[in-house]
């Protein structure tokens, strides 16, 4: 016969709790809970627990008693243990240690120190103050107006191998200019922040800066840190349509087009990128990807009258807006891969054998011509490979799709059915 562990559980003690903002004042209240570089959002009453656990009571009254001066009501030791103990974080108790931090990435590195990324935020956190934000937006969309129709024509010419090293560079200050804009966001606010990285998240090389005590922040403060990339985006912009328009230089035009090509892709809401957390954090709604699923069956259950939840107004439109635009991405990326997969093999049957033979030749060529042709031929072979792992990945992320619209349906059709009254 087996007892059951009675003894107060003990927590650390570097736990701090503060309110969390949520877009629905309709909403229970929710604390956000922070232990180093973990946060965890709990209720009214988890907090109500922790805090008397913090105060180390000694006997069951005694947790009895903290408990119902934090919470205002009095529950009985055993049931506040048994709570503590099957509901709480494990990474709370004391003797439990902290979970490592997972990064969404393959492999990854620090390039940036936060020491180095601090001072270099702080030197530009002014451009947050909204007499500046204003200005620059609007002269940003004048300027990118008059070059973005010239810019997605040139950007379709072909591309020499100088052409694409400087692109290539450029295109990497705009990367990590973007991630200053995320910690100068930051430091605008008072956040701390780390520094700033490069990962390859699935099969995209990216920068990423450490911004999680942004979790601390205001809804609205949130909202606008996961804006800064782009902001700053828009600002390296303007000097480069500003060089565009002056000089014409072709390779501005294409840097133009990449640049916005790369914003665009931040601020889809499919991946776990700026868009993502944009769109949590003014919804007040988290793990997106699991409320959709919900949403489905809720759509679904309601197509097939059978009984199902409700949300909010405001946090149904929401997600459906969001299902709305993750499907149009996902179509969007399926046509491009599909036309690009075409172009591909239409490109590689027009190439006979003397034209492989002529493209990769290096016979009688000095060092430039050869690198030259080295460059051609890399040219050749990266783009079809890197569209070949663009569709795997598309593929997968369709399967996994279909998936969860068939798990949906499947949920929606055990639900019982809607009663009507009369």
């Amino acid at each position: 016969m087996s007892h059951q562990d009675t003894s107060i559980p003990l927590l650390k003690g570097n736990i701090t709790i503060a309110a969390y903002e949520d877009i629905d004042s309709e909403s229970a209240q929710q604390y956000l809970l922070t232990l180093g570089d973990n946060y965890f959002l709990i209720s009214v009453k988890a907090r109500a627990l922790i805090l008397a656990l913090l105060r180390s009571p000694g006997t069951q009254q005694q947790l009895e008693s903290d408990f119902a001066a934090e919470a205002g009501m009095r529950v009985p030791a055993a049931t506040l243990i048994t709570l503590a103990k099957h509901t709480l974080p494990p990474a709370l108790f004391r003797d439990t240690p902290l979970p490592l931090v997972r990064k969404p990435f393959i492999v990854s590195a620090t390039v940036i120190a936060p020491r180095y990324a601090a001072r270099v935020a702080a030197s530009l956190a002014w451009l947050f103050k909204p007499r500046c934000v204003m200005p620059i937006v609007a002269l940003f969309v004048l300027i990118h107006a008059m070059v973005l129709p010239d810019a997605l024509h040139i950007a379709h010419s072909a591309w020499t191998v100088p052409q694409t090293c400087i692109l290539v560079l450029l295109f990497l200050a705009s990367g990590m200019f973007h991630e200053c804009g995320h910690l100068a966001a930051c430091r605008y606010f008072r956040c701390d922040h780390g520094g700033i990285g490069f990962g390859l998240y699935l099969v995209f090389p990216v920068w990423y800066a450490d911004v999680t005590q942004a979790w601390q922040l205001q809804r609205r403060q949130r909202a606008v840190v996961d804006l800064g990339g782009v902001y700053f985006q828009a600002l390296f912009l303007i000097a480069v349509d500003v060089v565009a328009l002056v000089s014409g230089n072709p390779v501005a035009f294409k840097l133009a087009w990449l640049v916005t090509f790369a914003m665009l892709l931040t601020l889809n809401p499919v991946f776990k990128f700026d868009g993502y957390w944009l769109l949590s954090d003014l919804s007040g709604l988290h793990n997106l990807h699991r409320q959709v699923r919900q949403s489905i069956t809720i759509l679904v259950a309601r197509a097939l009258r059978k009984q199902s939840a409700s949300r909010p107004p405001l946090q149904a439109t929401i997600l459906h807006a969001y299902l709305l635009l993750s499907t149009c991405y996902f179509v969007y990326i399926g046509l491009f891969l599909a036309r690009e997969l075409s172009s591909t093999a239409v490109f590689f049957a027009s190439m006979t054998g003397a034209g492989w033979q002529e493209s990769i030749s290096l016979d009688g060529m000095g060092w430039a011509e050869a690198a030259s042709a080295v460059g051609h031929g890399l040219a050749i072979l990266v783009w079809p490979f890197m569209i070949m792992l663009a569709s795997m990945f598309f593929l997968n992320r369709l399967r996994l799709g279909m998936h969860v619209i068939v798990s949906s349906i499947r949920a929606a059709r055990t639900l019982p059915p809607r009663r009507h009254s009369t």
